[in-house]
């Protein structure tokens, strides 16, 4: 029986964690994103309503896409036993109703680097780098390193690191807006979970709602997007569970707080 190449763990209520775990570089083969994509669905039945993936390997996100893969792909014709997975797990970590967290912690370049453009947010460690390499083989990037990049980043971005093909620091992908946020060597899974479970606290119906809404509206025209936006606060401001919401938050400025504690949130100085 063949070793699974992704660790599932749930380590708080409503927080999966997806581990790549396929030394000695973390390939982005066809049977470590089958395992990505098992491991996705199960977090879904199992309730999760927010999803880290990290990496197993020391210094390796996902390193890039299995070139052995490609060649034979290309080379041979000989499909793997399922060519449509990676783009199947791509928009599931886009589109899905789970958010969507890269924990980055080493190399992304290549199909790693897509893969954490397709996740909600990134949190990424000092060490971590992100590139879209394809163009020294004479390729370009196939999982949304491009048309992701662009809409992630603007088209100047994109064009530099696909026409460049070298790697920028996770220092410079923080500045760029690529990455959320910028943590210590080895605590980007840690960091991310943590970041996860405040937002597993959530309402779920509200967490898949506003992301729907964010990425509904980047396909959309403005005037289009508008309507969408306020036909959905309509309909979730009519939900008894959330007017329980709105009517508590109401009560505790009634009865002289604030904002922070109207809305549940921690103060700044709190951590």
């Amino acid at each position: 029986m063949a070793r699974e190449k992704v660790r599932l763990g749930f380590p708080a209520d409503g927080v999966a964690t997806l581990l790549l775990d396929d030394p000695p570089h973390n390939f982005g083969s066809n049977e470590l994103f089958l395992g990505l994509e098992r491991g996705l669905r199960q977090a879904r039945e199992r309730g999760a309503r927010v999803a880290v993936v990290g990496s197993a390997v020391d210094g390796y996100f996902l390193a890039h896409g299995s070139l052995g893969e490609v060649a034979r792909m290309f080379g041979d014709r000989e499909l793997p036993d399922d060519p449509g997975v990676h783009g199947r797990v791509l928009r599931e970590l886009d589109r899905g109703p789970m958010v969507s967290i890269a924990a980055v912690d080493g190399q992304a370049w290549g199909g790693g680097a897509e893969l954490a453009w397709a996740c909600d947010l990134r949190v990424a460690s000092e060490r971590a780098s992100f590139g879209q390499p394809e163009v020294n083989v004479g390729v370009t990037p196939g999982l949304g390193g491009a048309a992701k990049l662009a809409r992630l980043a603007g088209e100047a971005v994109a064009l530099e690191l696909v026409l460049d093909g070298r790697p920028v620091s996770a220092r410079d992908a923080y500045r760029l807006g690529l990455v959320a946020r910028l943590v210590e060597d080895g605590s980007a899974v840690d960091a991310a979970v943590e970041w996860a479970t405040w937002l597993a606290s959530r309402p779920s119906w509200a967490l898949a709602a506003n992301k729907a809404l964010v990425k509904a509206a980047r396909d959309t025209p403005l005037r289009d997007a508008l309507r969408a936006e306020l036909e959905s606060f309509v309909t979730h401001a009519s939900r008894p569970d959330a007017l329980g919401l709105i009517r508590a938050g109401q009560a505790r400025y009634d009865a002289g707080g604030d904002s922070f504690d109207a809305f549940g949130l921690p103060r700044p100085d709190a951590g």
